[in-house]
């Protein structure tokens, strides 16, 4: 089954289409991705940069001078924010109550005083945001004393960068700047978490973006591809709807340029096999003519020899003889009727509506006579059902189902011929009381010159091999089946629905 499946899957051409378009599909989505994420992510981070930028000169301006030209930081009033200008009444805070108010130089805050209201820019938040105001030498003025500065050299007074600070990485920007005389460096950092987040957030719509963009496309493609298809699909009906015995060649008009050497060879091949048929049921129907001929005359010559002839002996040689050429005469009448029955013999114009009930009147009047010989008991159950078909092949189907049963039913026996409708499809019935046929042997009966076990040497085996070809034209099935009282077997052709 999954042989099948593959099998399927590889001479499937939307299925191809559809795989050489979306791998390059999907290489451009990541491609796009990328690209977008370069497009959009580069921006965002230099309006972060940007904000930090504007906090470290806003704590840059409350850097003070003091008159005796020290340096110390003013802490703004309560509820200003770092972007706020410094309020009116500076206040000078050491952090560390052992260092003298007179040492100005050494004065800092510390990283958890808060009173230093942006020291935690992000309250309640995960990103943390810390500075330092520092002097060139390293000289820590206020915050927190480890935080590094921004490497790399200054653009504008200001220099970024990444720096690892307690285990956490941080965005850092350093400004350096001029405080009176002395030179001051003001470096603020962030954690990176908010950053981080607005990423993601960009990545995953910029992602669903292009995601729904592909499925668009693959859309777009699929509909495509199902129209460009359309012509095949409808050669594809053509062919499935064709009659098993059409060979004839397929219309080249509506196929595109593509399948057209496809088609064409195709064409080449059945009119290779219609020939080919049509020659061996040609030399099948020459050679049985040719059979007949002889034979009837030589049968004929065996009924004058055998009347000329008064030996007891010869009178029984001359009777084997001629039941040899019965037999030979009936192979030969069947062997013509096989090679009538293929498929390819018959056009759709010769299939017709027939009334199997009337059909079967016809055969059982004709077959009645040989059943009376062989004192058996000959009916017919049937009920009014039309099928489309060839009558003569019918007709011939029927005399070959009847022969069976009668060679086979003993005498004192029945047969019974029965037509309806079983399910929605009409069906042909014949049963008869005689030994029956092994389950075993039930598919090689089906086969050309086989004989069942207890056959009566009369037979030529090619009786239920006609019944097969011809149910096969026919779109029939044909079943061998048990008889629905004691011994016997039951032939059955079940007719497609009509419905």
């Amino acid at each position: 089954m999954s042989t099948r499946a593959n099998l399927h899957r590889a001479l499937s051409v939307r299925g191809r289409l559809l795989g050489y378009l979306l791998l390059p599909l999907v290489l451009l989505l990541v491609i796009s991705i990328w690209a977008d994420h370069r497009t959009y992510v580069t921006p965002m981070y230099e309006a972060f940069d940007r904000a930090l930028s504007r906090a470290a000169i806003a704590i840059a301006a409350h850097v003070q001078q003091a008159p005796d030209g020290q340096l110390y930081v003013e802490r703004p009033e309560s509820g200003l924010s770092p972007m706020q200008p410094p309020g009116p009444r500076p206040v000078r805070q050491p952090a560390d109550p052992g260092i003298a108010p007179h040492h100005p130089s050494s004065m800092r805050f510390d990283l958890e005083d808060r009173a230093v209201p942006w020291m935690h820019l992000y309250p309640g938040g995960r990103d943390n945001f810390l500075f330092r105001v520092s002097l060139p030498d390293g000289q820590t003025l206020a915050g927190d004393e480890g935080l590094p500065a921004a490497a790399g050299t200054p653009v504008d007074n200001m220099a970024y960068s990444d720096a690892l600070y307690k285990h956490v990485t941080l965005r850092v920007a350093s400004y350096h700047t001029t405080v009176g005389d002395t030179p001051v460096v003001v470096t603020v950092g962030e954690t990176v978490h908010r950053r981080d987040v607005v990423v993601r957030r960009l990545d995953t719509v910029i992602g669903l973006s292009d995601g729904i963009q592909l499925l668009l496309v693959l859309g777009v493609c699929l509909f495509g591809i199902t129209v460009a298809l359309r012509p095949i699909h409808r050669l594809r009906d053509q062919i499935m709807r064709r009659q098993p015995q059409s060979l004839q060649p397929l219309p080249l008009e509506p196929v595109p340029s593509e399948v057209r050497p496809l088609v064409e060879s195709l064409n080449t091949l059945l009119v290779t096999v219609r020939d080919s048929t049509l020659a061996q049921q040609h030399f099948l129907t020459n050679a049985a003519h040719q059979l007949r001929t002889p034979l009837t005359g030589l049968k004929a010559q065996l009924e004058v020899l055998a009347s000329e002839t008064q030996d007891k002996t010869q009178h029984e040689r001359i009777n084997r003889l001629q039941g040899s050429v019965d037999r030979l005469a009936h192979t030969a009448n069947q062997l013509l009727a096989l090679a009538r029955a293929e498929p390819s013999a018959h056009s759709p114009g010769d299939f017709v509506a027939i009334q199997l009930d009337v059909l079967i009147g016809a055969v059982v009047g004709a077959m009645l006579d040989r059943a009376l010989a062989h004192d058996i008991d000959l009916g017919a159950e049937c009920k009014p059902v039309q099928v489309h078909g060839v009558y003569w092949l019918l007709h011939e189907l029927l005399i070959n189902l009847l022969d069976n049963a009668i060679r086979h039913t003993p005498d004192g026996g029945n047969i019974t011929v029965r037509c309806g409708v079983n399910s929605g499809s009409p069906y042909l019935e014949v049963e008869d009381s005689g030994p029956g046929i092994p389950h075993a042997e039930r598919e090689r009966v089906r086969e050309r010159f086989y004989r069942a076990a207890g056959s009566d040497g009369q037979s030529s085996g090619l009786g239920l091999a006609i019944v097969e070809e011809i149910a096969r034209s026919h779109r029939a099935g044909f079943d061998i089946l048990d008889a629905h009282e004691g011994s016997g077997a039951r032939m059955r052709i079940t007719f497609p629905s009509r419905a």
